[in-house]
This record gives C-alpha cells, structure tokens and sequence, in this order.
C-alpha cells in the first residue's frame, strides 16, 4: 500500500536504547530485589507477619514487579518490530536473563503464601487489609498441589533461560527472518510472512495456490531447526508437568486460566459437536465460486471479484465510529492508540508476524502489534487488539496481580470489540452482494476463531499424547496428526492439500503458549452472546460490561461471568454461541438464492432482449411477434384475428 503507515511510539516506557535511565533501572534491579528480600524474607517464609504487614509486602511486592518488567517489556517490543536485529536480539536476552535471575530470587513470596493453613486463610478473608489481594492470594492456594520446593523452582526457573525460553526465542527469530519469493504479475516479490499470508484473501484462485505452496515450500527448508525446537519443548513441557504433579498437559494452562479441566472439556465437546457448521459453510462456498472442489487455498478466497483495499486512515475511523456509537467513552479512550502512535502497523522485514496486544502494567498504556496489509480482515485485526488494549486501559485500577485479565477473558472482549465493528459494516451495505461478501468474511473469521483453534488444541492434545508414548516425533508423524485434525472440522467440504501438512510448524501458540488456542474459542462464543444481550437489553447491560473490562483479571472466570448472568457450566449456553455462527451461515444462504435468482432473472431478461433484437433485426415488430402460432410456418395477420 501506498500509505505511510505509523510504526510505535515506544517513550513512555525508554527513549530508545541509549536512553540513560534504561541502564540505571537495569543497574538497580539487583539492589532494589535484594532489599526487598532483605526486608520480608525472613517475615514470610516464617510466616510472622500480621495481616497489615502482609498488605506492605504486597504492596512493595506490585512496585518491585512493575520496575523489573518495564525493561523486559520494552526489549521485547523492541525485538517483536525487528527480530532480525542481533543486537536487539542481545539485549532481549540481557533482559530477560536479569529477570529471570532476579524473579528466582522472588520466589519465596508466591511460594510461601500459597502453602499457608487454612486457618490463616480464613483469618486473611476477613482482614481489611488484604481484601484487595485477595483475589490474587486464594489463585496462588489453587496452585498449591503443583508448586515444588523453593530449591527445585529456582532451578526452574534460573535454567529457563538456556532451555524451554531460548528455543522460543530460535523459534521466533527463525520464522521472523523467513521471506517468501513468489512469482506475481508485477514479476518476482520477497514478501514477508503477513504479506505472503494476505494472499490467501487474493482473488485468484492460482495466486491463492501459488501462495500456499511458497508458504510450504519455505518452511521445508527450515523445517529441520522449528521441527528440533518443537519436539524439544515437548519434553521439556512433559517433563515439568511430571514433576509438579499436573494429571494432563494443557491442566497448566487451565489453572492458570481459573478454569477447571471440566469447564474447557465443556467448550471443546459442544464446538467439535458443530463441527458440521463448517462442512454446511464450505459446501455453500463452493457452490457460489462455481468449483467443483475446494481446497485449503480457497478458505478465504473472496466471493467478489474485485477485492476492496482499505486505507489504514478508513480502518481507524470505522473502527471509531464504531466504538463510539456503542460507548462515547471508550472511544475517546480508544482515540489514544491512534494520536499517541501506541501501534506499530505496518509489515516489515524481520517484524514478527501476526498481532498482538501487549498489556504493560497499572500505570502504564497497552502497545499494539499489527502487519497491516489492507485486507477488509486487518480491520477486524485492528479492533480484536484494540479490544484487548481497552481492556488493559480499564483495568488500570486493579492491583499488577490482577490487571491482566485470563486468556479466555482477554478474548471476549477482543471479539466483542470485532463484532461491533462488523455489525457497523453490514448495516451500512446496500448491495445484496457486499453484503454476502462481508458476512462471507464473518463467517469464515467466526469458523476460523471457533473452529479451527479447536481443531489445533485436539492438535496439541495428540501430540503431547503422542510425544508421551512414542518418544520424539518424526516431522511425518506431526504433519498427519495436523492434517487428521484439521480436515475433521471441514468433512468432506474442502480437501487440506500436501502443501498444508506442514504449516503447524510455523504457529507461535504451540510454541509459545501451549494450549493457549481454545480461550479463542472460548472468547468468541461467549462474546456473541453478550453481544446479543447487549442488543436486547441497551444501556444496562453497556454499564455491565464496561464494568466487567475494568475488573481484569479480579475475581475468577465464573464470579465475572456471573455478573453477566453467565453460567459458565451450562452446555446450552455455548450451544447458543454455536446457533449464532449457524444463523449467520442461514443468512448468507437466503443471500446466495436471493443473488442467484436475481441473476437468473437477469438472464431470462437478456435471453428476451435478444429475442426482440433478433425480431427487430429481421423486420418484424413487437406486433408481429403476437400472430406467430408458433406451428410451423404458418403466420397469422393480427388484422385477421380482429386485433
């Protein structure tokens, strides 16, 4: 695109690498951890506080934590934007080790308080001063079963550096630095792997497989190092999870998560239930593209034959409008992201791919992540991040503890903030076939978020069963396991090619996140219900929801989601998430036949024009045409029949 397209602003955190107040904070950090534990070690590990004391050690306990996450998070941002920088890539890790250093040090405060007696806590629940932890101490008594001595998690914990973080970090600067050459009409391009992914929405068909089998061919041959890195942060999972007791893999993303094995199990069950959902889609999509097959190239291959670009200035005023419609408020608060350049739009060499959302701490902005390409999806990118730094700027009131909402949480509002961002589109269409277009978009989006992520958690969930029983996985066996999973969401709708076996491989989640997938699941699901609520009851529920953005991550999934009227157990409340993906997919099909029997009558008109062309062209008039008895040459005079 021709824009010049805003990179971040990363000042509030450092003025850049030279900045000499970066270098003092990372000269302080050893200090101020030493006084800290200098000054309450000895008080928590031996419990000999009172309830007020453990309020200051909490409190000084937030500050010291906010102090030592600002380098990180800014040597991150900094390496994200361009991770085929060595010299970022240094001070990434210069950061990270320090921190890693110095949390191990930290250990004994989460430690020690997740062991206490149940008298104590009880004693805790009715003390003034820590109903503002609270929260926050009864999530660290959940992971009691799991946590190991102080010794062995600050073993953990120092060796991370050098095991399970440096592998994420080859993982992340080998896919970064990857560019793609594929062959267009302008001539040959080196695109990056957003741009070469924004192909997939191209609207020809054999762009859209060239891209696919540039993507495939690419991550072949550097299938050796992500493959090594992946099997080896198997194990490494496996073996932690042994250790601290954990009965199944992803059990360690949904404590963290406050959710029970059962809960997720839940979601999971009723989304592969539906999976028909996609089959009745994709047997309707082929149908309007007029193939006889569809393969995974032809997921996202627009209805229309001219695919709109959209300005990154149009994205932002949609974007707007829509949040001020719903909020005043929050669009003034969501202007911020755009005047204060809390956003890094454009794609770039050796930027990492994707977007994210990256919520700093209490006091401090959200920053934003995007490789915005113009596609009418990168708008829906733009207000799913912008849902998520919402979030974060409304619960800047909460205790660093309980500023970040869980995963599946952070998702809901995400979604929300796209659905209302879509809704502004639709109902601002005329045309039948924009419309179709754009719920086409939805709908795949909707399959793609639902769907597919679970698909990719059962993914997950066979290769870590696999990798238990089997030992380390042949790239084969993982490409088969990613193909079985993935095509069981499409039935026999849509065929996934050879050249989509091996695109598990270069996926941050499983590698980054383990099991993160399913809260996108989670989040879309249940955001299509509060959206739905929000349409029936107004003004009510918009104070109710803005008020549950701004409690974080404060109380468990279940007390905010009761807040709501939720009932996170309930499996007819998911189903009713499913029946709004299944209604929208009714209402492309009503779309569909209402196009298709316009253009039939359209043809019908143009098969009479001609008719009448043909008859004007050979001399007869409209008047003519009426004496013709249509049995063989006879031709009856209209004056003859008394016309």
């Amino acid at each position: 695109m021709s824009e010049n397209l805003p990179r971040w602003n990363l000042s509030s955190l450092y003025a850049s690498l030279q900045d000499p107040r970066l270098e003092s904070d990372l000269e302080a950090a050893p200090q101020r951890t030493a006084q800290f534990c200098e000054r309450w070690r000895s008080l928590i590990v031996g419990a000999q506080y009172t309830p007020a004391q453990l309020a200051q050690a909490l409190r000084e306990y937030e500050e010291l934590n906010i102090f030592l996450t600002l380098p990180s998070v800014y040597a991150d941002l900094l390496f994200a934007a361009d991770s085929g920088n060595p010299q970022l890539g240094a001070f990434s890790q210069r950061c990270n080790e320090l921190l890693s250093r110095l949390s191990s040090q930290l250990l004994f405060m989460e430690l020690s308080l997740s062991q206490v007696e149940d008298e104590t806590w009880r004693q805790w629940q009715e003390a003034p001063e820590l109903q503002t932890y609270l929260h926050y101490l009864g999530a660290l008594r959940q992971e009691r079963p799991y946590t190991l001595p102080e010794g062995e998690e600050k073993i953990l914990e120092e060796m991370a550096p050098s095991g399970r973080r440096a592998f994420r970090r080859l993982f992340t600067e080998t896919v970064s630095r990857l560019t793609y050459p594929i062959e267009l009409e302008e001539g040959t391009k080196e695109l990056t792997q957003s741009e070469l992914l924004a192909l997939s929405h191209h609207p020809q068909r054999e762009v859209r497989r060239q891209a696919a089998q540039v993507l495939s061919q690419v991550l072949e041959r550097h299938a050796h190092a992500l493959h090594f890195t992946f099997n080896t942060l198997l194990l490494d999972k496996l073996t932690t999870d042994r250790l601290r007791g954990f009965p199944r893999p992803e059990s360690s993303r949904n404590l963290a998560n406050e959710l029970p094995d059962s809960s997720v199990d839940l979601v999971v069950k009723v989304v592969r239930d539906h999976y028909h959902l996609a089959a009745q889609y994709y047997h309707l999509k082929k149908r309007l593209l007029g193939v006889s097959k569809l393969y995974h190239y032809d997921r996202y291959a627009p209805l229309e034959a001219v695919q709109e670009r959209i300005p990154y200035a149009k994205a932002q005023a949609i974007v707007l409008e829509a949040l001020r419609e719903f909020s005043p408020s929050l669009g003034e608060l969501a202007q911020s992201f755009f005047s204060q350049n809390w956003i890094d739009v454009p794609p770039a060499p050796g930027k990492r791919g994707g977007a994210f959302c990256a919520g700093v701490a209490p006091g401090h902005h959200p920053y934003i992540l995007l490789n915005y390409t113009g596609n009418p999806r990168d708008v829906q990118t733009l207000a799913h991040e912008l849902g998520h730094g919402l979030h974060d700027l409304l619960a800047d009131k909460q205790n660093y503890f309980d500023y970040h909402p869980v995963l599946p949480l952070a998702e809901t509002a995400s979604t929300f903030m796209e659905t209302l961002v879509f809704e502004k589109l639709y109902q601002g269409l005329e045309k039948p076939s924009d419309k179709l277009a754009l719920l086409a978009a939805k709908i795949e989006d909707s399959l793609a978020t639902v769907f597919r992520q679970v698909a990719m958690y059962t993914f997950e969930q066979r290769v870590y069963a696999a990798r238990a029983k089997e030992g380390e996985l042949s790239l084969e066996r993982l490409n088969g396991l990613w193909q079985t999973s993935i095509q069981e969401m499409f039935g026999d709708s849509l065929e996934l090619g050879p050249d989509h076996a091996i695109t598990w491989i270069y996926v941050p989640h499983f590698v980054q996140t383990p099991f993160y997938v399913y809260a996108y699941a989670f989040g879309d699901l249940l955001a299509y219900a509060l959206y739905a609520r929000c349409q029936r009851e107004g003004q009510a529920f918009k104070e109710r929801y803005l008020d549950f953005l701004a409690s974080g991550g404060s109380a468990t999934p279940k007390q905010l989601l009761e807040r709501l009227g939720i009932e996170l157990e309930n499996p007819q409340f998911w189903r009713e998430g499913c029946a709004l993906i299944a209604r929208n997919i009714e209402r492309a099909r009503e779309l569909a036949d209402l196009l298709e029997g316009a253009r039939q009558l359209q043809r019908e008109d143009r098969v009479a024009e001609e008719m009448r062309r043909e008859a004007a062209d050979s001399g007869w008039g409209e008047g003519d045409q009426d004496g013709w008895d249509g049995e063989g040459e006879d031709f009856i005079d209209p004056q003859e029949r008394g016309f």
